[in-house]
């Protein structure tokens, strides 16, 4: 009863208090009249090396001509993963006179960006200068409510298992696979692209697949299909051909990247000499054709280095049994188309050439 008969005289001498007010007095002007207002809705930066908490500056202001105001202020909050502090929970304000505080908000590094809590920043007209209000229809209330987020980040790795330089030859081609990892806070589509492919194309490579590859929809904490960029070697290479390779994956959420590098080498096309050369112009069909030839003119060598000795050997026999009715024609020792072939004459039988030959 004590309490229902304070508030009923505080109405009673807020009344009579507003009574004697001049009739001008408007209503904003009017004693418990009271504002609030505070700035966009936070959204919390958890990126790693870059988390700041979030801080959102309110003012709350008396908006009465005549009378000192007790403000209370107090908030409404549900969040689990995200903490909220107001840096002021009351004030005294004389009329017209206007106060900041600042609420804050916090969260973990990392923290998955579909995270999202509703707020309520209340304040409350508690008195008119010594005389309580609270709890009365004197007393006035201020809201402001908001939405306090976590903030997108992407955070991307490009996994390539082999980052050694790759080693060809001329019009090879060479397989280079990775896949993106996906580190962020939020869905990801990654861009993998090569950043010098005008330069590799200048010296004759060929990217067969294409110099960009987009890795869609990469799940938070996510590992993407694996890709593969095709590269062909110059098809010619004189010279040695050694030039980076420069492969980027970027994040569509902000400028996160990771990029991969090392060398593509060419091996120079071997030179041999004179002879060499010229045969590297001959085809394969004219080398068998070539070779054919050579070896029918060795072997009709053959044969008539035999058909003369064997007609040597005849000659000589006929000498012996029977006397030439004609002199003999002598047949030099040395056939001019000897050559070096030594057969033994006791070794060679005349009359039998298959034995001859089974000797040598």
């Amino acid at each position: 009863m004590a309490g229902r008969e304070r508030s009923f005289a505080a109405v009673l001498v807020a009344l009579l208090f507003m009574a004697a007010l001049p009739p001008s007095t408007s209503a904003q002007g009017a004693p418990g009249s009271i504002s609030l207002e505070c700035g966009d809705d936070p959204r919390i930066n958890v990126k790693p090396g870059e988390y700041q908490d979030e801080v959102v500056i309110c003012t709350v202001t008396n908006d009465g001509a005549i009378v000192a105001e007790n403000i209370d202020i107090t908030e409404e909050w549900d969040g689990v993963y995200v903490t909220m502090v107001i840096s002021e929970d009351s004030f005294a304000l004389e009329a017209g006179e206007s106060a900041d505080f600042t609420v804050t908000f916090s969260a973990d590094e990392r923290l998955d960006s579909e995270y999202k809590y509703d707020f309520t920043i209340t304040a409350t007209v508690t008195a008119w200068g010594p005389i309580p209000v609270e709890g009365t229809p004197l007393s006035q209330v201020a809201n402001h409510s908001g939405e306090v987020s976590i903030k997108e980040y992407g955070m991307v790795t490009l996994d390539m298992p082999d980052t050694s330089s790759r080693n060809m030859v001329a019009s090879q081609e060479v397989s280079i696979t990775f896949q993106v990892e996906n580190n962020g806070n939020a869905v990801d589509d990654i861009d993998v692209r090569i950043t010098n492919a005008n330069e590799l194309e200048q010296l004759g490579f060929v990217i067969q697949s294409g110099d960009f590859i987009r890795a869609s929809g990469v799940q938070v904490g996510g590992v993407s299909d694996q890709l593969e960029f095709v590269i062909r070697a110059p098809s010619e290479a004189s010279a040695e051909i050694r030039n980076q390779i420069v492969i980027e994956a970027t994040s569509s959420l902000d400028d996160s990247n990771d990029v991969k590098d090392f060398d593509l080498i060419v091996e120079a096309e071997k030179e041999s000499g004179s002879l060499g050369a010229g045969l590297s112009e001959v085809s394969t069909d004219d080398l068998a054709l070539y070779g054919a030839i050579g070896g029918g003119v060795l072997l009709v060598i053959f044969l008539l280095v035999i058909i003369g000795r064997v007609s040597k050997r005849s000659s000589r026999a006929k000498v012996t049994t029977e006397p030439p009715s004609t002199p003999p024609i002598e047949i030099e020792d040395e056939d001019d188309l000897d050559f070096d072939l030594d057969f033994d004459d006791d070794d060679f039988i005349a009359d039998d050439l298959d034995s001859m030959l089974d000797d040598l």
